[in-house]
């Protein structure tokens, strides 16, 4: 028997269904026909995503947190990695749970949850993309102005779980238990009432699920527009950088050494602020301090008065210390733009995962017979797409180990720590 014909159907049952199968081997039976035909491609991609997810950002989120120093970059990146770490270890379980029993999963409360968690975490990772969008631009394009902090980014975090909560709550009215009627070929007057995930019946008819699915899509293409223009930008500064013929003038290297030593420089070994600050106040680097200000104080006051060095071996000091400056920014430099390139990737991965997402339930939502008019390879199709927002928090932590030195080095690191207790 073919039970695919009305599988995930949005429409109430049909009153000619005189006979009305809710449980029993029948409804069994089509449960398992049509996850095979349909939704079987969309439960492996679900279970792909998860074994690479699931560790992944585990990995991302002990190394980052363990590892490296308190910096902006790293807040918003153990950001990220705990929204995908929630989405890997409480949607795709539940999202494998959904499609194994797709139209046997009568648990409203339990739907409703889900789908709530579901779309607040995609949107909290949306609102943390933004922000290190902006931190990238200032940091890049203006260097010398003040920068977002440690602190700051923590505030930015906490805002986009309010933000997330706040434009997520819909999806706890609007999505619940909603019946799929199955009719059985050759008895007319009999059919199979299955439930399934998604929107809850009473509103099917409504526009509810279409004005909630346009805000998603507008939201999403207002962010994503603004992201596009931020690094478009910056990647135009950086060009313009590469292809100068002029060096950058020394007073704006050092406004960049700033910047650059107390964020971008975060790839390394962890060190507190404390640490930081009792470096910068150590014996040594006073010491070193004050004499760098004694080399350019004699230069450009020229006189003796400072030092007993002659005039050839202050220039030598100067062209030194000039020539480390010069090669210490230009190597953080690199790091900063380094680091943008990765978090760049993790955006376009972003906005290709969700806004394919959008557009079908769109699609869904402004024609309902939509779907009941594919095939059975293409309700596959479509379904598999409709999971596509799920590559996003599957791939991030691949894109850190492609483009990260020291994030692969920490890695192998770890795992040869593991090896060795394991022996």
């Amino acid at each position: 028997m073919n039970y695919t014909s009305m599988a995930n159907n949005s429409t109430v049952v049909y009153p000619m269904c005189s006979t009305k199968i809710t449980t029993g081997i029948y409804l069994d039976k089509a449960n398992d026909q049509v996850f095979q035909s349909i939704f079987l491609p969309s439960f492996i991609f679900t279970l792909f995503m998860f074994l690479i997810g699931g560790p992944g950002n585990a990995l991302v989120f002990y190394i980052y947190f363990s590892k490296w120093r308190k910096t902006t970059a790293r807040i918003f990146i153990l950001a990220l990695a705990g929204f995908d770490l929630m989405n890997c270890f409480f949607t795709m379980p539940m999202e494998l749970t959904v499609l194994h029993n797709i139209i046997t999963f009568d648990h409203n409360p339990v739907c409703k949850i889900f789908r709530y968690i579901t779309f607040m975490m995609n949107h909290g990772s949306s609102v943390v993309l933004a922000a290190i969008a902006i931190d990238r631009y200032i940091r890049i394009c203006y260097p010398l102005r003040p920068q977002l902090r440690p602190h700051h980014a923590k505030k930015v975090v906490i805002l986009a779980l309010i933000l997330s909560v706040t434009f997520a709550w819909p999806a706890l009215f609007i999505y619940g238990s909603q019946t799929v009627p199955i009719p059985i070929p050759g008895k007319t007057h009999m059919c199979i009432i299955g439930k399934t995930c998604l929107y809850e019946d009473k509103f099917i008819q409504t526009s509810y699920p279409l004005i909630f699915s346009l805000s998603l899509l507008v939201g999403n293409v207002i962010i994503d527009l603004a992201m596009i223009i931020l690094y478009s930008m910056i990647g135009y500064q950086v060009i313009q950088r590469g292809t100068s013929v002029n060096p950058t003038p020394l007073k704006y290297r050092k406004g960049s050494t700033s910047t650059l030593s107390t964020d971008d420089n975060c790839l390394g070994d962890k060190r507190t602020e404390e640490q930081e600050r009792l470096a910068r106040n150590s014996p040594e680097n006073v010491q070193n301090e004050n004499n760098e200000k004694q080399v350019y104080s004699v230069s450009e006051k020229n006189t003796h008065k400072l030092t007993k060095q002659s005039s050839a071996s202050i220039r030598r000091d100067m062209f030194r210390q000039r020539s480390l400056s010069i090669s210490s920014i230009e190597a953080r430099k690199s790091q900063m733009y380094k680091t943008t390139l990765m978090l760049f990737m993790v955006t376009i991965v972003f906005m290709g995962s969700f806004v394919p997402y959008c557009v079908i339930v769109i699609i869904r939502a402004l024609d309902k017979s939509y779907y009941n008019e594919l095939s059975t390879a293409g309700k596959a199709v479509y379904n598999l797409f409709l999971r596509n927002y799920m590559l996003s928090s599957s791939l991030n932590p691949i894109i850190y180990c492609f483009l990260s030195i020291q994030f692969r080095q920490q890695c192998k690191d770890l795992f040869k720590r593991i090896k060795k207790a394991l022996h």
